[in-house]
């Protein structure tokens, strides 16, 4: 009994909880075996722009379960180790940053900034839905209003 309330609440956490961060090292090795994008936020303690997309735009469960299930998510500290690394093999724009890599490492495209729920949906979408071979982010965003 003891275990399958424990696995419920796990499955529970997973399908509708909050994103399911991963560090650099645990996040590609994810990515390579469930053939997903990788999704890297750059975030800084002190940014007042990341403390938006978390406290707003990273709650709403249409933006977790979005995230979760369409991509693996990594999260860095701008100033940590990995985040020098990620700084050095993808760029830095400020904070928040988001580059949204293929799992074997090829950067797709970088973006900066903070975004209400809706639009970061329509961020993610041309990610996942593989839009993003096809046509530019402007092209994709003219199209979508």
């Amino acid at each position: 009994m003891k275990r399958s309330v424990v696995l419920m609440l796990f499955v529970f956490s997973v399908c509708y909880g909050d994103i399911q961060w991963l560090d650099l090292n645990k996040g590609f090795g994810k990515a390579s075996k469930e053939g997903k994008l990788v999704m890297i936020y750059v975030y800084s303690p002190k940014c007042h722009y990341c403390k938006e997309m978390e406290a707003k735009t990273f709650k709403d469960k249409k933006v977790q379960q979005t995230i979760n299930r369409y991509f693996v998510p990594i999260k860095v500290r701008k100033c940590s180790e990995d985040g020098m690394f990620v700084r050095e093999e993808y760029g830095y724009l400020g904070t928040p940053t988001f580059h949204f890599v293929k799992q074997s490492g090829e950067k797709i495209k970088s973006l900066f900034g903070a975004w209400p729920k809706e639009d970061f949906l329509k961020i993610l979408k041309y990610f996942y839905s593989g839009v993003y071979r096809k046509k530019s982010m402007t092209d994709y965003f003219m199209e979508e209003q």
